[in-house]
């Protein structure tokens, strides 16, 4: 009887073990795992399991790694549920996940690169299929927003032919891929028989990181209503910026120059280090303490929301000048160190524009300089006009301090990076 008692106990202990299909990595804030409709609280080190939903609120934000590797970041405001996941050794043999609001990042591990025919992430709308793949996905209400940053993604419509329960992607005449490296994001809207393919400024736009839901202040007539996104930080190409007045300063850019970040403006990486970056902090880590401002695939600006809301700058104008910057040159697959030598950007808030100009020091393409020009929205967001030297940043509500991002392309190369600016 007792060696039946310790063989029932075992195998109990084993079927157990056996639902578990990842762990839960990294932590912020107060998420919460839901099974059969009982919530508690998701914790490092913690299993998940199939039929288990993960639900972050605003400032909350978990990391899984699941158990062929495959590794999801599940953002703030967000609701992920893990409805399959089997692996027949190393391989995976159902892998489904169902995004109904809010936004994770997905990228594929070992298991996952050998099987992704088996592999699909449902929204309420969309089927997303992968051939890769580090890819970012946003369900909203009315609108599915794929951003592939490795790999390529197949998105279609549910209809015929594409079903929620099938795996893989979708071989119908609603299917759209996008791969890497375009600058363009895929999305879908309610009602849509094909995704559309959108070009992504400098500055993330219509991103996540960018993306802001506008649920006040809208009357039932007006042209956006209240369930409808819209981009708070939209600049008119139709505003005036006024001529660039001010000459760049020198600036020596070190190595070291980002590695202690304590103004009101803080750079982060989003989800694996960059090659050689030994300063920033994780994104995640920021998300609760710090609002997002403008973003890229790699890097996100940061500000203290002490330092944030409506502008109230301490001077119509003002010069700021270089005080850090971290600038690579990326050409036939390879990116080299480069160096941002001066620099100036100037502000009027009296007309609402910004102004900026820039050299960088490249290994294969010489100096390259760079200029930018547009508007600064009322919450301090700053985007440039032009579509070959792209700038975007933000700004502190008294003016005196910036962050940028910029990048141009020279021939077949690009030079790209981020700032750091004060008075």
């Amino acid at each position: 009887m007792r060696v039946a008692i310790v063989v029932l106990f075992l195998l109990a202990a084993n079927t157990v073990r056996a639902e578990s299909v990842g762990v839960a990595t990294m932590v912020i804030g107060s998420p919460a795992v839901v099974i059969d409709e009982e919530q508690t609280a998701l914790t490092k080190g913690a299993e998940v399991r199939s039929g288990s939903r993960i639900v972050t609120g605003a400032g909350s934000h978990a990391h899984l790694r699941f158990n062929d590797g495959t590794l999801v970041s599940v953002r703030p405001n967000s609701e992920l549920a893990i409805v399959a996941f089997e692996q027949d050794g190393l391989d995976v043999i159902s892998f489904r996940l169902e995004l109904t609001s809010g936004s994770t990042r997905t990228v594929s591990g070992d298991g996952l690169k050998r099987s992704r025919q088996n592999f699909r992430l449902n929204t309420p709308i969309a089927a997303i299929g992968i051939r890769g793949t580090d890819f970012t996905t946003l369900s909203l209400d009315r609108e599915t927003q794929v951003e592939v940053h490795s790999g390529e993604v197949v998105m279609a419509p549910f209809a015929e032919g594409c079903s929620a329960e099938a795996l893989g992607p979708c071989s119908t005449q609603g299917s759209v891929s996008l791969a890497a490296g375009t600058k363009e994001i895929m999305s879908l809207r309610t009602g849509a028989t094909v995704p559309e393919i959108i070009q992504l400024g400098l500055n993330g736009e219509r991103s996540q990181a960018l993306r802001q839901v506008v649920k006040a202040n809208q009357e039932p007539n007006d042209a956006v209503g209240s369930d409808e996104v819209v981009l708070v930080n939209r600049i008119s190409a139709d505003e005036q910026v006024v001529p660039l007045n001010a000459e760049p300063k020198p600036f020596t850019d070190t190595d070291d120059d980002l590695a202690e970040q304590r103004g009101a403006l803080v750079w982060g990486h989003w989800f694996s280090v960059p090659t050689g970056d030994t300063w920033s902090q994780p994104a995640t880590s920021l998300i609760g303490a710090f609002d997002p401002t403008v973003s890229n695939a790699v890097y996100g600006l940061f500000r203290d929301p002490s330092h944030a809301g409506p502008m109230a700058p301490a001077r119509s104008s003002v010069a700021l000048g270089l005080t850090a910057a971290e600038a690579s040159f990326s050409q036939d697959g390879s990116a080299t160190k480069a160096r941002v030598s001066e620099g100036v950007l100037l502000l009027d808030f009296g007309n609402q524009s910004f102004v900026s100009k820039m050299s960088v020091d490249t290994d294969r393409a010489g100096l390259i300089g760079l200029e930018g020009a547009g508007i600064i929205s009322p919450s301090g967001i700053f985007v440039s006009k032009s579509t070959s030297d792209r700038m975007a940043g933000a700004i502190t509500n008294d003016g005196l301090e910036a962050g940028m991002l910029f990048e141009k392309k020279v021939g077949t190369g690009t030079v790209q990076g981020i700032s750091l600016w004060s008075h």
